[in-house]
C-alpha cells in the first residue's frame, strides 16, 4: 500500500472517531449545539471576519479538548474499571482541561458579543 493511500486511510479513521464521539458522548452533542448557536449568533449579529475566526478557533479547541478527554477516559476505563487514584486524577485533569477551554471561550464570547448586545439594546431604547 502506498504512503498516499495509507495517509488517506488515516482520515477515514479520524472521521470515524469524530462521528463516534458525536454519537456516543453527551458532552460532544452539547458542544455541537453550542457551536450551532454561536454560528447563528455570528450571522445574526453580522460579526466581522476576525471575530468569526476567533469563535471558530474556540469551537475547534473545545471539540478537540473534548475528543482528547473522551479518548483518555476510554483508555483509562480499558485499563481498569476499579477505583484507582491515578486514573481518577488523570480523568479529572483531562476533564479540567475541557473546562478551562470552555471558560476561556465563554470569556472571549462575552468580549465579542457584549458590544453587539449593548448596541442592540441601545437601538431598541430609541
Amino acid at each position: 500500500m502506498s504512503r498516499f493511500i495509507k495517509h488517506l486511510k488515516s482520515y477515514q479513521f479520524a472521521w470515524r472517531g469524530i462521528v463516534l464521539a458525536f454519537k456516543t458522548e453527551n458532552n460532544m452533542r452539547f458542544h455541537l449545539v453550542a457551536a450551532i448557536l454561536v454560528i447563528v449568533l455570528n450571522v445574526a449579529l453580522q460579526v466581522n471576519k476576525t471575530e468569526w475566526l476567533i469563535t471558530l478557533m474556540w469551537i475547534g479547541l473545545a471539540w478537540t479538548a473534548e475528543l482528547f478527554n473522551t479518548a483518555i477516559e476510554t483508555l483509562a476505563d480499558r485499563v481498569t474499571e476499579q477505583q484507582d487514584p491515578l486514573i481518577e486524577k488523570t480523568k479529572d485533569l483531562a476533564s479540567g482541561a475541557v473546562l478551562v477551554i470552555c471558560l476561556a471561550a465563554l470569556i472571549c464570547a462575552l468580549i465579542i458579543y457584549l458590544p453587539y448586545f449593548l448596541q442592540v439594546i441601545s437601538s431598541l431604547q430609541k
